[in-house]
């Protein structure tokens, strides 16, 4: 037999073993690592793809971190070109979600945004709306940038035109040294005084763990920042301060960012969710009974609450909590799906919780027999590449139907991720 015919004979019985431990390695592996649905707490449901669809999807472009606001039955979506930064897109739906169109004659100044865009639809007391759109201007490494703030546009015409953006707390105008901007706004929350509302947002952004800016060398630390509007409609911010004082200790060592904050009408407090970046606990969860002045020592979540960039939403109908986030087992080793991977966190992607304020509050407490974790832990679209997804965007309708946008690769062989919705009520999927 010739020497070339041997050698592929050889190659050829070679390669069928390696292939055939391969697959031996990789059944033990899928049948005995651990996926994240063994974790969560309560019931679990997943979302059937009737009621997902896509908003846009390119397949040369990154897509992400989208934001939605809704006004008088139009609904408007907004992200940007790249991943946390580049132009903002804006997308308007005339038929609450069934078909988007472009939006035109953006601002200029958004072309150069450098960070994730965050709407808010503010409702002033003499019933004046006003749509805010906002624009951090972090530390960016990659480009070489200093923390230089946030950009805010607004709206007076339920969002026909937008003001051009208007720069606060940079390196300009704080001298030389400005705020690092990480996710601004990730909550802006309307104040009361003395037990009425009153014209007055606080709203929450972060810093990093970088050695730029303001607070430089002291981790990671939140800021709250109050928005008000001047005689002329101009919308004016106070100059920040650490919103977690009291508790940096643990709010460095968790990594606490992207604060969202709602409000507990009923027990008159707030309620801020916390990602945790440092990935050593749950996501975190702390009260305030004084408008976000003091807050509760932060605790940590279930396992049903715990990933990044939590919104939630109040249900108009049944009065349920829907909190939309993207889904981060990751504590240690406490989450490993296997002793043979060095992977240490799990996810099914985009995701979202249905609850009451009791079961928040009850987090709170320290008694180990408590067992309130939510009614319902849904499944909306799972990511195939990872956590690269979420930052959704939560509105009800009147109806009680629920529009959430997000972002991700939620479809095998997806070279990029791309922006999706998924619109239901909860006696859909309760």
């Amino acid at each position: 037999m010739e020497k070339s015919k041997i050698k592929k004979i050889v190659l050829i019985s070679v390669l069928a073993v390696v292939l055939t431990a391969l697959c031996v390695i990789h059944g033990i592996l899928s049948a005995t690592s651990k996926k994240s649905p063994e974790f969560i707490e309560c019931k679990m449901v997943d979302l059937d793809s009737k009621y997902k669809t896509v908003i846009e999807k390119k397949y040369n472009k990154y897509l992400g971190h989208p934001d939605l606001v809704e006004i008088d039955g139009k609904l408007m979506v907004f992200y940007p070109s790249g991943h946390g930064k580049g132009a903002i897109i804006g997308k308007v739906s005339y038929d609450l979600g069934e078909t988007w169109q472009t939006m035109e004659n953006l601002p200029a100044s958004w072309e150069n945004s450098m960070e994730t865009p965050c709407v808010y639809k503010l409702k002033k007391t003499d019933g004046q709306e006003v749509l805010v759109l906002t624009s951090g201007c972090p530390n960016w490494n990659d480009i070489g940038a200093r923390p230089d703030g946030f950009n805010c546009s607004v709206s007076f015409d339920k969002g026909e035109s937008w003001s051009e953006f208007t720069h606060w707390f940079g390196q300009k105008e704080m001298g030389g040294e400005g705020y690092d901007g990480v996710v601004a706004m990730s909550s802006l929350t309307q104040i009361k005084e003395n037990g009425e509302f009153v014209d007055k947002w606080m709203g929450t952004f972060h810093r990093g763990d970088n050695e730029y800016g303001v607070n430089a060398g002291e981790g990671y630390m939140n800021y709250r920042t109050y928005l008000t509007f001047d005689d002329n409609d101009q919308p004016i911010w106070s100059t920040p301060e650490p919103i977690l004082k009291d508790h940096h200790e643990l709010e460095d060592k968790y990594g606490m960012c992207e604060l969202e904050i709602i409000r507990n009408e009923k027990d008159d407090c707030l309620i801020m969710l916390a990602r945790a970046n440092r990935r050593v606990s749950n996501s975190l969860i702390c009260f305030s009974y004084d408008e976000g002045i003091t807050w509760s020592e932060p605790k940590e979540l279930p396992n049903c609450l715990t990933g990044d960039r939590h919104k939630a939403e109040i249900d108009p109908i049944t009065g349920k909590i829907l909190i939309s986030f993207r889904q981060v087992l990751q504590n240690g080793n406490k989450f490993k799906p296997h002793a043979l991977t060095r992977r240490t966190a799990l996810s099914r992607g985009w995701v979202a919780w249905i609850g009451d304020f009791d079961d928040l509050m009850t987090y709170a407490d320290d008694d180990p027999s408590n067992d309130s974790v939510g009614d319902e832990f849904i499944f909306v679209a799972r990511d195939y590449y990872g956590t690269d997804c979420g930052y959704s965007g939560v509105v009800f309708l009147e109806d009680g139907t629920a529009i959430l946008t997000s972002y991700g690769k939620f479809k095998v062989g997806a070279l990029n991720p791309y922006i999706i919705q998924a619109k239901f009520k909860l006696s859909d999927v309760m």
